[in-house]
C-alpha cells in the first residue's frame, strides 16, 4: 500500500495535537484504533464469505459432474444390456436352427 516515514508520522502527530488538543489525543487514538479494528473484522468476514461462496460453487460443479457421469454410466449400461439381449437372441435362434 503506502508507507509512512518518521517525518510523515511526526507531521501527522503535530497536526493532530494542534487540531484536537493534547487532552483529547488519547481519545482520538482509541477511536481510530477501534475503527481500524472494525474495518479489519469486516474485511475478514467478507473474505470468509467470498471463500464460502466459492467453495459452495465448486461443490455444485463437482455434484453436477458426478450426476453427468452417473447418467453416462446408466446410458452405457442400457446400451450394453440391449447388446447382450440382441446377441442372446441371436445365439438362441442359432441353437433352434441347429
Amino acid at each position: 500500500m503506502f508507507s509512512l516515514g518518521w517525518m510523515e508520522i511526526s507531521i501527522i502527530l503535530i497536526v493532530c495535537v494542534i487540531l484536537v488538543g493534547p487532552k483529547e489525543l488519547p481519545v482520538l487514538i482509541k477511536t481510530i484504533k477501534s475503527i481500524i479494528a472494525n474495518l479489519k473484522n469486516l474485511s475478514n468476514e467478507f473474505t470468509k464469505t467470498v471463500e464460502e461462496v466459492t467453495e459452495f460453487s465448486e461443490i455444485k460443479n463437482i455434484k453436477k459432474e458426478i450426476l453427468n457421469t452417473k447418467e453416462a454410466i446408466i446410458k452405457e449400461g442400457k446400451d450394453l444390456d440391449k447388446f447382450i439381449d440382441k446377441n442372446n437372441k441371436n445365439i438362441l435362434d442359432l441353437e433352434k436352427d441347429a
